[in-house]
């Protein structure tokens, strides 16, 4: 085994481009993609997440309490990237430039999951630990099918036609022991909350995901949606680090170099934020300066963190990353891994 059982560059990858008036076609991947997350990295500009579930005009805007926007920024799909209509200040206008984050899934064909108490629509890709499910939402609690066939560790979950910011679970217990109390919500900046009613108190398993009667997720009679991961050795990683407030913060080890990377101060009020290597402001020894916020459409460089060849440091006092003794929540995906998926190191053949 060379590195890891896959390449991530088959299942996970971060094209940018410069905007465009006119319809634009951003190619060149090596796989067809299905879930898509974009932002303008060089000025005021909404975050977007599409899927090819939910189809081209069901777009989330993680930066506020709104219903899904039906505008079709992301065209089609195409065989290894995706087609943008022009002239949208968010997704390609001219003049500016962009990021995105795109996973490979299933091609966009679901199938029906009825392994919970409620039906779900599920795309899966269980090589990369990834798949995306479209309910019904119901306001009461109850379990859905994700199809992983493993724990999911982190899940992104939104009621879509309603207005709401959405919630995120995070199994992590390293500072904490019942994290199926604990939600933060997606597309807001508050802290997060002990509340069973994000996942009714139940930890999610190997075949369901329990949804507990929060509006957030599970607003009855509404389209709803949710991104399900579990953590692949030398492709993805999500966990909780601790802050101490000074330049030299604290490593985190993912056992690949990251080539996208979010961040959200878990315990107190801040931006969630990204981190990417692909966009300029990836300086000299792999400080990553330009941080592209969610809620505050600008991005900026007064947060830095460095990449390395294992995983990433924020370097920076800065509380959107590293306020002394604050927890933060962090999701990364690979560019190159240097452990396979057994999570042992990897020695090239």
């Amino acid at each position: 085994m060379a590195y890891i059982s896959f390449q991530p560059h088959d299942h996970f990858d971060c094209p940018r481009w410069a905007g465009s008036s006119t319809t634009t076609t951003i190619n060149g991947m090596q796989f067809k993609p299905d879930a898509i997350w974009v932002k303008r990295y060089d000025g005021n500009g909404h975050p977007l997440l599409n899927n090819s579930s939910e189809g081209t005009g069901q777009n989330w805007i993680p930066s506020g309490n709104n219903a899904n926007n039906t505008t079709v920024h992301v065209a089609s799909y195409t065989s290894d990237g995706f087609t943008l209509t022009g002239n949208i200040n968010d997704t390609n206008a001219a003049t500016q430039n962009y990021l995105a984050a795109c996973w490979k899934i299933n091609a966009g064909t679901e199938s029906t999951n009825t392994s919970g108490s409620i039906s779900a629509e599920v795309q899966v890709n269980q090589t990369a630990g990834i798949s995306i499910c479209r309910y019904t939402g119901t306001g009461a609690n109850g379990t859905i099918g994700h199809g992983l066939g493993a724990i999911p560790k982190l899940i992104i979950g939104k009621s879509t036609t309603a207005a709401d910011r959405g919630v995120v679970y995070l199994g992590d217990i390293l500072y904490y022991t019942d994290t199926e109390t604990d939600l933060i919500q997606f597309a807001a900046t508050g802290a997060n909350q002990d509340d069973t009613g994000g996942w009714n108190d139940t930890a999610p398993t190997s075949t369901v995901w329990t949804i507990g009667n929060k509006t957030h997720h599970n607003t009855s009679g509404a389209a709803s949606v949710a991104y399900c991961f579990t953590q692949i050795n030398g492709f993805s990683k999500f966990g909780l680090y601790k802050g101490n407030g000074n330049a030299n913060g604290s490593y985190i080890y993912c056992g690949f170099r990251p080539k996208w990377l979010m961040v959200k101060k878990w315990d107190d009020t801040e931006d969630w934020f990204v981190k990417s290597p692909v966009v300029t402001g990836y300086g000299i020894g792999g400080t990553l300066a330009r941080t592209l916020k969610f809620s505050d459409n600008t991005s900026s460089t007064n947060c830095t963190v460095d990449i390395t060849a294992t995983g990433f440091r924020p370097t920076t006092t800065d509380g959107k990353a590293n306020g002394d003794g604050n927890i933060y929540l962090y999701m990364a995906f690979a560019d190159h891994p240097i452990v396979g998926s057994n999570g042992t190191i990897a020695l090239a053949t």
